[in-house]
């Protein structure tokens, strides 16, 4: 079987986020757990004898699947966040034409995968697709994320990273839905120092867009605040360690798709803090606390006793460690590879 992974449309930043962590896994594991022959196409139109095609990328906005499909399709749709809030996410004129069009080239694809089983309820929703047509299929953490011993490593990142003795972590995006304001207020309120991590938060550039209304108003209310520390990009080498350092995860969303941190820290044992609605309850399972992201005072309470209970704790990371035996990349690619038997027969 010859499967071609089509990432001529993935952007360079997107290349260092979860979808280009989600192509690069798909594509490793593919090659090293099933009899898959895998070809990536970087260019559009590549001359590459392929049986099916995976675009692991779809695009609302921007004409990424082609309406004439000279193979067998499939596309991942990883979340419809920005259709399920508009107001949140304007497309604008060009935008709107884009989606008419990717909504018509959805239409005659071979098959949809995402994410977890609350993504796949969101696109029959929103895109009135058979669920026949559509696969969940869970994501897990990179091997790399787990726990480490190494003191003198930890020492270094101690101090490259200037970190404090107790201190929460975010990691992820600046979009409105990752919730910055609520979960940054949160931790100050509850006296714990925070630290955000991402390519994202580098760039605050337009920051009069739409887009960044959320980013803007956190930062003009907390990045001169000496216990908020805003990392932006850090290497998963020294994330990894920055995991095994922190006393928490806070990742009270007001949506996902699926919420890959929760895993990497779980991983890493490190006790996880995200929100009861969408995909986290199915992600975190029971190695998470799960608060309303709307309610404030609910993260703080989850903070702080997570601060002040170490028996809470363990027993936390100890079922953190239990719920991420239920995800692997060999699962994740075996599954796929599954699909891609079920579309050729």
């Amino acid at each position: 079987m010859k499967i071609g992974i089509d990432i001529s449309n993935l952007d360079e930043l997107s290349k260092k986020r979860g979808i280009g962590f989600y192509t690069q896994n798909l594509v490793s594991s593919l090659k090293e757990y099933t009899n898959a022959q895998v070809s990536v196409i970087v260019e559009k139109n590549e001359d590459i004898k392929i049986d099916i095609i995976h675009y692991p990328f779809f695009d609302f906005f921007k004409f990424s699947l082609p309406l004439i499909k000279k193979n067998p399709t499939i596309v991942t749709i990883h979340d419809v966040i920005p259709l399920l809030f508009p107001k949140a996410y304007p497309p604008g004129v060009k935008g709107n034409i884009h989606l008419s069009l990717q909504k018509i080239s959805l239409k005659n694809v071979s098959a949809i995968l995402t994410d977890s089983e609350s993504s796949k309820k969101d696109i029959v929703k929103v895109f009135n697709i058979n669920s026949e047509k559509i696969f969940p299929i869970h994501l897990a953490s990179d091997e790399s994320f787990k726990v480490i011993s190494d003191s003198k490593r930890k020492n270094e990142i101690y101090s490259k990273y200037e970190l404090a003795d107790k201190f929460v972590i975010y990691v992820g995006d600046v979009n409105w839905n990752k919730n910055l304001f609520k979960l940054t207020e949160a931790a100050l309120d509850a006296d714990i120092d925070i630290y955000l991590i991402g390519k994202a938060f580098e760039d605050k550039t337009n920051l009069n867009h739409p887009e960044k209304k959320s980013y803007k108003k956190f930062l003009d209310n907390f990045e001169s605040n000496p216990k908020v520390h805003i990392l932006g990009f850090v290497p998963q080498e020294d994330l990894v360690i920055i995991m095994n350092l922190a006393t928490m995860l806070l990742l009270p969303s007001l949506y996902e798709g699926f919420g890959l941190p929760i895993l990497e820290a779980q991983s890493c044992g490190l006790p996880v803090i995200t929100s009861n609605i969408s995909s986290m309850p199915e992600v975190g399972g029971e190695g998470a606390l799960f608060v309303d992201p709307n309610n404030k005072e609910d993260v703080k309470k989850q903070i702080k006793l997570l601060l002040n209970n170490e028996k809470e704790r363990i027993k936390l990371i100890e079922k953190g460690f239990e719920n991420t035996k239920k995800f692997s990349w060999k699962e994740t690619a075996l599954n796929t590879y599954k699909v891609y038997e079920k579309v050729l027969s």
